[in-house]
């Protein structure tokens, strides 16, 4: 029972010894309760426990008795630290024990092997005693030693062999009540899974058995062991250190097992290593390497030591002695038949390297590079990386440029069997320095042709195919819906009691939690789309007016890969950090610029673009010609307002993550029939100003009479009462004002607007704004899309005898304008021959909910959504858009078919990235790119409300007129007043893609 209910056996061992049981009976009392105490608690406690048991046994004159408890004690002792004495109890156990028994014993013993990490000594004990538990016909006990043996299987990299033992232990676990086991078999087969290479199957057994566990109240340290290591081969170390760490915390706190510890420790280390912090990764490999050396675990104290040099060389120690230890430590590694033996020999070649020792480093990368044509995909790159370092070491270009695309390639494929965005752009860190590698020898013996391949050829590479669409699953969903009221209700209690919520906050993280969880157990369903980068093919297209510019970052410099006219140009600007830091100062500029009073800071920020121009241009700038130019920047450089630099503020400027990108957005075919959705967000201090004067623009008429409604404007902004309810006409006449703008109040945060005097400064959600109060929406009653209608529910039939471009009403109505009463006319369709453009689709009020958003999204061919917008640098996926049922984020718009053509986000840090794995950005504007939108136009900062609504004004005007989306920004940005809150309103805003 202490594995299948623990907590239930040891209340019952515990009554048992308090009725005054024989001693063979106490025996069994305390042997369960000194293993529940070893594995789910203080290991003191379970030696005192089991060192009673054994003396019981003893005393009941029972030598299988005894020797059963000697097994478990062994075990204990080993857990402790005390290996001598734990080698010495199983000695005996051996000795004492008779058939079943014996062969029990010999199980244990061989997962102390095992945990020892004496893999050929266990794999001798555990087919001992198969063979006596398969002829007692011990199912449970035959099941733990199958699985055991497929765990050491896989320590040695034997995956086959371990596929066919866990096979056959589930197959035994099936017909037994062992839930502990069960999980244990779960864990097992998710350890399996990660092996293999795939890392979503691997995820999502390890989440299974963590709730399996959950359920039975056990400790996981082991599991946590387990995704530690997968987290880490996905490139989540920040998070593979936080829970290992965690794990420690928590192991410390019960007196739990020192060898669990141990590999905590060495876990933590290898994570802090990925992570960029070398310290902690000494700090925790040096604890680890000495807890192995006094535990006698050669193999874990080997791949400790192994760590700790990793972490001397990235703090940036070289020496011969460094050489030497990782040499020493490879050859251990290869005696034990560890799969990390190659990764030691890469790092010997490479600290040789840097030492100038050719020779000793060719000897130590030929042993790496024999890993390249076999094994998992990450030893194969490890291979891969060594044989491009000994060509580099012989002078061959083309050798290493031929090893990096065998080893990118390898990577590309492990990258497609990830389905979730995130683990697909973090993953790519692993190719980092294969990609540095073929840029350095292309820049040396290639031309700027060559450079610009290489430096598309580990770029954006995310936005190169689409996520795998989220699964239909009910979890998932219901998770999502659940996580949108508890953000809104959380939200709500900010703004009404401006103190956060702890309950809810925390409800809402653990949502959070499950939704990533679950979209990370995503498997990649579309292979790599096989369109190689083509610099002829991107210089046609350029044509002779338009210039890319590609910045590529050799060694820490800035080098400007010029495109257009047939050519491509390099030239060499400045440093990447200082360029970082001064994009870093021109962000606070505008944020400070955003509020009123702050104009003596404007010629500031223009200097700081000017040197921002000389850092990243360099003399690029004197030669981008008159017509239009993209920039493509790479992650670190994604925060720079390039609209600020002198060379290009008055241009048609786009931006875009890769030169393959704006190839696929400049190739990309609108949808038929134009639709245009419009939405205004909750919680707007200007009520979405702009949004009716462009409801007015795209043609969305009033009701012509006899027809069901029409809405009319109100002073707020707002949508008004229905024409002819109170005899005033279809529409009220706008009040006078400010031509161009509405005269309404503006503003979503609470700083003094230089247009209107109210608030008006746009922030993300949480800001203080001041909220505009919502006015009634009229819903037609046979609306099944308005409030209170079953979401998802079929659209009712248009009412007969709709007039020819009417207007209804999407405060809750249903979608669009219709053609008279033309069912088939509707989203993607073209109007009927003779008919004028259909009116776009409005959602305010209620009606803006995230399902109903979505659905009007996708596939149209022009967004504009006026919301509340929150970047989450901690957690890029949860960025979001405040709905009126909650926020809506990357991982919805992940779900839409067809994003739209061209969306326009007229809100706060919507063009804000996190930078992730070699050179990929995770945001909102990075989800849509891969889904079929062309183009794009976000705001990189806080920016003026008052003065963002004649910029989106203007620039709808532009697109009416046929412009694209850079063009129209432009000339929107010259339509602007010359005061410095609407000039750093212009320039936080940039056009992404070709639209």
């Amino acid at each position: 029972m202490v594995f299948a209910a623990p907590n239930e056996a040891l209340a019952r061992a515990e009554e048992l010894l308090g009725a005054d049981p024989s001693p063979l009976h106490a025996s069994i009392a305390h042997q369960v309760i000194g293993i529940w105490q070893r594995d789910f608690g203080d290991t003191r406690r379970a030696l005192a426990h089991l060192r009673s048991a054994r003396d019981l046994a003893a005393r009941a004159d029972s030598a299988d008795r005894e020797a059963d408890v000697l097994a478990t004690l062994g075990v204990a002792l080993v857990h402790s630290g005390r290996t001598r004495e734990g080698l010495a109890a199983f000695e005996q156990g051996v000795a004492r024990g008779t058939g079943h028994t014996r062969a029990r014993v010999l199980y244990r013993r061989a997962y102390v092997w095992w945990v020892l990490g004496r893999h050929s000594e266990a794999l001798e004990d555990v087919r001992r005693a198969i063979q006596v538990l398969r002829q007692v016909d011990d199912v449970i006990w035959t099941a733990r030693a199958l699985t055991l043996r497929a765990t050491v299987h896989l320590a040695l990299g034997a995956v086959e062999r371990a596929d066919a033992d866990f096979a056959a232990a589930e197959a035994l676990w099936d017909t037994t009540g062992q839930e502990h086991d069960k999980a244990d078999a779960v864990e097992s087969r998710g350890l399996a899974a990660f092996r293999s290479g795939d890392v979503p199957a691997a995820l999502r057994l390890l989440d299974e058995a963590e709730e399996r566990y959950a359920k039975l109240g056990t400790p996981t340290f082991m599991l946590t062991i387990r995704r530690c290591e997968v987290l880490m081969a996905a490139g989540l170390a920040p998070e593979a250190l936080t829970e290992a760490d965690g794990a420690i915390a928590a192991l410390d706190g019960i007196g739990g097992q020192s060898t669990r510890k141990a590999e905590l420790l060495l876990v933590a280390a290898r994570a802090a290593r990925l992570a960029g912090d070398p310290q902690t990764a000494l700090a925790r490999a040096a604890v680890a390497v000495r807890l192995f050396a006094g535990q006698r675990r050669t193999w874990y104290e080997t791949h400790a030591r192994l760590v700790l040099i990793e972490a001397r060389v990235a703090t940036g120690r070289g020496s011969g002695r460094l050489v030497a230890d990782a040499a020493a430590v490879a050859e251990r590694l290869a005696a034990f038949g560890a799969p990390a033996a190659p990764e030691a020999s890469l790092l010997a070649g490479r600290i040789a390297l840097g030492l100038g020792w050719t020779a000793d480093a060719e000897r130590h990368l030929a042993v790496a590079a024999r890993s390249r044509h076999s094994g998992p995909p990450l030893a194969r790159m490890t291979g891969w990386a060594a044989q491009a370092l000994r060509a580099r070491a012989a002078g061959s270009a083309r050798g290493v440029l031929e090893a990096c695309r065998r080893g990118l390639d390898v990577l590309d494929d492990h990258r497609m069997t990830l389905g979730a965005s995130e683990l697909r752009a973090r993953a790519t860190a692993q190719g980092a320095e294969l990609a540095a590698l073929a840029q350095r020898a292309s820049l040396v013996s290639g031309g700027p042709r060559r450079l610009l391949v290489w430096s598309e050829r580990w770029r954006a590479t995310v936005l190169s195919a689409p996520p795998t669409r989220p699964p239909a699953d009910p979890a998932l969903l219901s998770g999502m819906t659940a996580f949108r009221e508890i953000a809104a209700r959380a939200e709500e209690a900010r703004t009404d009691g401006g103190r956060p919520v702890p309950a809810l906050e925390r409800e809402q993280r653990r949502l959070e939690r499950e939704i990533r969880s679950r979209t990370l157990h995503m498997r990649g369903e579309a292979p790599g789309d096989g369109d190689r980068f083509d610099v002829g093919r991107l210089l046609e297209r350029l044509g002779d007016e338009v210039r890319l510019v590609e910045l590529a970052v050799l060694d820490g410099r800035v080098h400007v890969l010029l495109c257009g006219r047939g050519r491509v140009r390099r030239f060499e600007a400045g440093l990447l950090a200082e360029a970082e830091r001064e994009a870093e100062h021109v962000q606070a500029g505008l944020r400070r610029l955003a509020h009123p009073g702050a104009e003596a800071r404007l010629p500031l920020v223009e200097a700081a673009g000017a040197r921002l121009q000389e850092l990243l241009l360099g003399p690029a700038a004197a030669h981008l010609g008159s017509g239009p130019v993209v920039v493509v920047p790479p992650g670190r450089l994604h925060r720079v307002p390039w609209a600020l630099l002198p060379a290009l503020r008055e241009r048609v400027l786009s931006v875009s993550p890769s030169a393959s990108s704006w190839l696929r957005a400049k190739e990309t075919v609108p949808p038929p029939g134009g639709r245009q959705v419009l939405v205004r967000g909750p919680g707007l201090a200007s009520g979405g100003a702009e949004v009716p004067e462009l409801a007015d623009r795209y043609g969305a008429a009033p009701r012509t009479p006899g027809s069901q409604e029409a809405w009319v404007s109100s002073p707020g902004g707002g949508r008004g009462k229905p024409a002819g309810a109170d005899g005033g006409p279809a529409r009220a006449p706008r009040p006078t004002g400010r031509p161009g703008a509405p005269d309404v109040p503006v503003g979503h945060g609470t700083h003094a607007s230089p247009v209107t005097g109210r608030s008006g400064v746009r922030t993300g959600a949480g800001d203080g704004a001041t909220h505009a109060p919502r006015t009634a929406a009229v819903v037609p009653c046979d609306d099944p899309d308005s409030p209170g209608a079953p979401d998802g529910a079929a659209r009712a039939p248009w009412p007969a005898g709709r007039d020819a471009g009417a207007v209804h009403s999407e405060t809750g109505g249903a979608r669009g304008t219709y053609e008279q009463d033309d069912p088939s006319y509707g989203p993607g369709a073209e109007p009927p021959s003779g008919g004028r453009r259909a009116g776009p689709t409005v959602l305010e009020g209620d009606a803006v909910r995230v399902p109903r958003v979505l659905r009007e999204l996708d596939g149209a061919a022009l967004a504009h959504i006026a919301a509340h917008g929150t970047f989450r640098a901690d957690s890029p996926l949860f960025s979001s858009l405040r709905m009126a049922d909650g926020p809506l984020i990357v991982h919805d718009f992940e779900r839409l078919d067809r994003s739209p053509y061209r969306i326009i986000l007229s809100c706060c840090d919507t063009a804000r990235f996190a930078s992730v794995g070699a050179d990929e950005l995770l945001g909102l504007v990075t989800a849509l790119l891969p889904l079929g939108t062309a183009g794009v136009v976000a705001c990189s900062a806080p920016v003026n409300d008052a003065a963002v609504v004649p910029l989106m004004l203007a620039l709808h005007k532009g697109l009416d007129a046929g412009l694209s989306l850079a063009e129209a920004l432009r000339d929107a940005r010259a339509s602007l007043p010359g005061d410095a809150v609407h000039q750093a309103t212009g320039w936080a805003f940039s056009a992404f893609g070709a639209a």
